[in-house]
């Protein structure tokens, strides 16, 4: 007969609600994962028809990119001293604004390469101060210890209306006229912009964690401050600075293969469009199931050991990539690497939420973010780089399979020398 005093049995993680303030915080995030996704395809398409100079429209993606390394850092500071979720509603508001003027602009023909760089580097400021806003918010939307299963219901619902609903949609509307696609970004920020007021009434009535870390306010003067204390808690945070440091080399690896991956498509998979289409939809599969399944297999791993096992399992993974470059064998692979780095993902941005104090989590999250992104962006173009110095010796085929061997070395030689010591770090602070 069991004890009367003993514990009762602890819910298994899929059995715990996350709550209706949840819900409507991921509905707001659905909603503008759609306009991201619709704006995947439209705003490239709508360069392509103003210039056929691939540096113009190359521009235009790059605007796009800029504010995450320029502006992440002082978007986190801006998100540790406000209430969050008014900061997201405002960047929402103001996008979709954006998006209305830009679907005027096109429908009058007054549209331009200049004019669109503007706006698409508008838009990528704005999507850092939402998304760095919105990573911060789920840590005090849920309870810690259902952190897996938020976020991963917030990133898997990000890759299925972007990559299955939002560029498809995309693509149609565009058929329909240069314009359309901008007005139903606009239309899905209105929802997106209503959910949080949702939230944010949720909790008006008593609940806390939407808000900044209190009423002070040190101005422009305290900014260098803040920035440098964001900083100084990844350096002086073991975990926080072993995973910063492993994002350096495997992120950077990853972009190699990522710039070059049409070319590997198309060249030696010997696919058209359609077919890369497909084999995108297999990651992406593949990254929902791995993002579904995170909150179990951290409640069925030994703590500490699921990002270890994510970062092996790619290495392998992209080795017989590499060595194997059949169409089945890629297919299964990209589904494989698709769930592995999701769920890597999914799994150390929880570690990260649970063990930054809420008072810097904005701006630990943004320098993160920095991190990632500026690596990533070094690492494409290392990996143009790196094909090309090695067609002469391998030939063009196997020089597209280089970069998947690298990141196959890489990821698995980080496994090997800091898997152990990432594990016990994991074990030691995320409790």
């Amino acid at each position: 007969m069991p004890d009367d005093h003993s514990p009762a049995p602890r819910p298994k993680p899929a059995e715990r609600s996350l709550g209706g303030r949840f819900w409507a915080f991921w509905s707001a995030a659905l909603a503008a994962n759609l306009s991201d996704g619709v704006a995947m395809i439209a705003m490239p398409w709508l360069a392509s028809s103003l210039t056929s100079d691939p540096v113009l429209v190359a521009a235009v993606a790059t605007a796009g990119r800029l504010p995450w390394l320029l502006l992440a850092l002082p978007a986190g500071v801006l998100i540790d001293r406000l209430p969050r979720i008014p900061v997201m509603a405002g960047a929402g508001t103001v996008r979709l604004a954006l998006w209305a003027a830009l679907a005027a602009v096109v429908f009058s023909g007054a549209a331009s390469v200049p004019l669109l760089v503007a706006f698409a580097f508008c838009f990528g400021a704005l999507e850092v101060c939402y998304d760095t806003a919105a990573e911060t918010v789920v840590a005090s939307v849920v309870p810690r210890d259902r952190l897996e299963r938020a976020n991963g219901h917030l990133r898997t619902g990000a890759l299925v209306v972007q990559e299955f609903g939002g560029r498809p949609v995309g693509g149609l509307l565009v058929s329909l006229g240069l314009f359309a696609p901008f007005v139903l970004n606009a239309a899905a920020l209105v929802v997106s912009v209503l959910a949080l007021l949702r939230v944010r009434g949720v909790d008006a009535a008593g609940r806390t964690g939407t808000a900044g870390p209190g009423p002070e306010r040190r101005g422009l003067r305290g900014v260098g401050a803040d920035l440098a204390e964001g900083v100084r808690a990844i350096r002086e945070q073991p975990l926080l600075r072993l995973v910063a440091g492993i994002a350096l080399f495997v992120n950077g690896c990853y972009a190699t293969a990522l710039s070059t991956q049409v070319l590997f498509v198309r060249d030696v998979l010997g696919l058209g469009p359609v077919g890369f289409g497909l084999l995108m939809a297999f990651a992406a599969v593949g990254g929902i199931v791995g993002g579904q399944s995170v909150a179990r297999l951290r409640a069925a791993l030994p703590h500490g050991t699921l990002p270890v096992a994510c970062l092996a399992a790619t290495g392998i993974v992209c080795c017989v990539i590499a060595a194997l470059p059949a169409l089945p064998v890629v297919a299964v692979g990209y589904l494989l690497a698709g769930g592995l780095v999701l769920g890597y993902a999914v799994a150390m941005t929880s570690i990260r939420q649970r063990i930054t104090p809420d008072r810097l989590l904005g701006r630990v999250n943004a320098a993160m973010r920095t991190v990632s992104w500026g690596v990533s962006a070094l690492g494409m173009a290392a990996g143009g780089v790196m094909v090309s110095a090695l067609t002469p010796l391998t030939g063009h085929e196997g020089a597209l399979r280089a970069p998947y061997a690298l990141i196959g070395a890489v990821g698995l030689a980080v496994a090997v020398v800091f898997g152990r010591r990432l594990a016990r770090l994991v074990r030691e602070y995320d409790v």
